[in-house]
């Protein structure tokens, strides 16, 4: 069920996440302080049009396998789901490794700033200490563990590629529920029933047992992912009509805004449990408003961020690494420069950083200009 305002949020998810990782990484140098307002305000954002990226995933993938369900007599064609979510995910993941490893070859080649160190005399701030290879992050990202197993970490030069791996391990786990309740309900192969069973039990175990570490970012993020894909079952088989969602909405409406005024820390994204409480809270509320008011409207900027939603997922994991590059360009520079100048660059440096990826994804993303 292609749902158009999904792809404009998805491209303004996408804008979004940018110019967040564009004042992380060439503003806060200048301006870095911890107890900033504006710094908290970029986090909410950033964070939360993460989760607007992963609801979305979630609608999507109950859509693609609702579809498949009912192309193929009430049976999900595993191999043409595996070889969609393939070809949509490993050229723009390939192409983003590629330009990490080629830009810090850059960097060191010419000893730029950040081969040896980012940080200068006058930093406040530095994303990274250093732009290096992380061979073995590199490695570990190719089967897509940085983070799904807790301490793995993500290359350092990409940060986002987290998501992405939380994503991949998403797909799999239910694309597995769903095709394990549907053996059951068809006294499918009993062989098959294993199967299922082992993937979503190996892939439970290590976000509940690994090392007595219990992953609460995986799973309170699968629960946002979930949220995502039961929102499609929920609008396609109309289980709710706009009265009751128009209740649900203010009652959560309500709950979130005495949060808000009596505990606004817990507002700040990823620092624990009740945090993650609020985020899932936050992403029911967003799915339902959405579905009242947002779902059939004309947006601002529909032809502008429509147009992002195509090189979307290019943008998201290959932004990072050029924006560091960057720095290293740059970052001497940025001290010496008045407030028009340094808006002149930004402007100048996120402009390229779009075309490059726009042009990337016609390789990369091409089924999308179809």
């Amino acid at each position: 069920m292609y749902e158009k305002n999904l792809d404009y949020f998805r491209g303004l998810f996408a804008v979004l996440v940018v110019f967040a990782h564009t004042y992380q990484i060439l503003l806060l140098p200048l301006v870095y302080d911890e107890d900033s307002i504006l710094l908290k305000i970029v986090q909410f954002i950033a964070a939360y049009a993460v989760i607007g990226f992963i609801l979305i995933s979630g609608y999507s993938i109950a859509s693609s396998l609702h579809f498949n369900y009912l192309v193929n007599n009430k049976k999900i064609d595993i191999i043409l789901f595996v070889r969609k979510r393939i070809y949509r995910i490993l050229p723009p993941f390939l192409l983003s490794l590629f330009i990490m490893i080629f830009l810090v070859f850059i960097i060191q080649y010419f000893s730029l700033n950040g081969s040896e160190a980012y940080r200068l005399e006058d930093s406040k701030y530095v994303p990274r200490e250093k732009a290096i290879y992380d061979w073995n992050l590199i490695f570990c990202n190719l089967l897509f563990l940085p983070k799904v197993i807790y301490n793995i970490n993500t290359p350092t030069m990409n940060g986002p590629l987290w998501s992405l791996n939380f994503e991949v391990y998403f797909y799999l786990l239910f694309a597995s529920m769903v095709l394990l309740i549907i053996n059951l309900r068809n006294k499918g192969k009993k062989f098959l029933i294993l199967i299922l069973i082992s993937i979503i039990t190996l892939i439970l175990f290590f976000q509940f047992f690994y090392n007595h570490y219990i992953n609460v970012q995986f799973l309170y993020l699968f629960m946002i992912f979930s949220v995502g894909a039961l929102s499609f079952y929920f609008k396609y088989y109309k289980f709710l009509n706009k009265l009751l969602i128009k209740i649900f909405l203010s009652v959560l409406l309500l709950i979130i805004i005495f949060i808000f005024i009596y505990k606004i820390e817990l507002f700040l994204p990823y620092l624990g449990v009740n945090n993650y409480n609020i985020m899932v809270l936050f992403s029911i509320i967003l799915v339902l408003f959405y579905s009242l008011f947002l779902s059939n409207k004309n947006l601002y900027g529909s032809e502008f961020f429509l147009s992002v939603s195509k090189y979307s997922y290019t943008l998201y994991i290959i932004h990072f690494p050029l924006l560091l590059f960057f720095l290293s360009l740059f970052h001497k520079k940025i001290y010496t420069f008045d407030i028009l100048e340094l808006i002149i660059l930004l402007v100048c440096i996120n402009f390229c950083i779009f075309k490059f990826c726009k042009i990337s994804s016609y390789v990369v993303e091409r089924k999308n200009y179809k």
